[in-house]
């Protein structure tokens, strides 16, 4: 009687046990999934801003090009006019800010890139400790399967044993 009193208190320690390990684990696969949802919404604003920034970059390419034929014009008609080496120089100073924006472009395009690239790694680092959290979840399971088909076996000893002293007594 002690004995399934004992195995009694036994089960309930390991149900107890079990229940706070699914809230753990429930608490740990939250915080998880908040992280992943936050890198994905930072890796969707950085790629926003990458595609902002390409527009950026084809815009001010689209807008050299004219630019630069024209200065390519004035300078071949400036070696007879000194008007039209004003505008030649109007021209090549809005030039030279087109590059420079252009320049700024290029280095935040790289920064850009660095933070996807980042952010990607981060994602993938996230994804294995999902999976490795899932292999966990898969152990204890099992660990808690092979602990209740032994103290059912327990049980079902004890349940024979005391048919056998009923048995006997009688």
């Amino acid at each position: 009687m002690q004995a399934l009193q004992a195995l009694k208190r036994e089960v309930a320690t390991l149900k107890e046990e079990k229940l706070k390990l699914e809230r753990l684990w429930e608490h740990k696969e939250d915080a998880y999934k908040t992280s992943l949802m936050e890198t994905r919404k930072a890796e969707e604003a950085t790629n926003l801003r990458l595609h902002e920034a390409g527009q950026k970059y084809v815009d001010l390419l689209g807008s050299m090009v004219p630019l630069q034929a024209e200065v390519a014009e004035l300078r071949a008609a400036a070696v007879n006019s000194k008007a039209l080496e004003v505008k030649l120089g109007e021209t090549e100073g809005e030039l030279a800010a087109k590059i420079e924006a252009f320049n700024l472009l290029q280095d935040e395009n790289g920064k850009l890139q660095a933070d996807v690239n980042k952010l990607q790694v981060e994602r993938e680092f996230l994804d294995k400790q999902l999976a490795t959290k899932n292999s966990k979840i898969e152990e204890l399971e099992k660990s808690n399967k092979e602990l209740i088909d032994d103290m059912a076996g327990t049980f079902e000893e004890g349940f024979k044993e005391a048919l056998a002293q009923a048995a006997c007594e009688n």
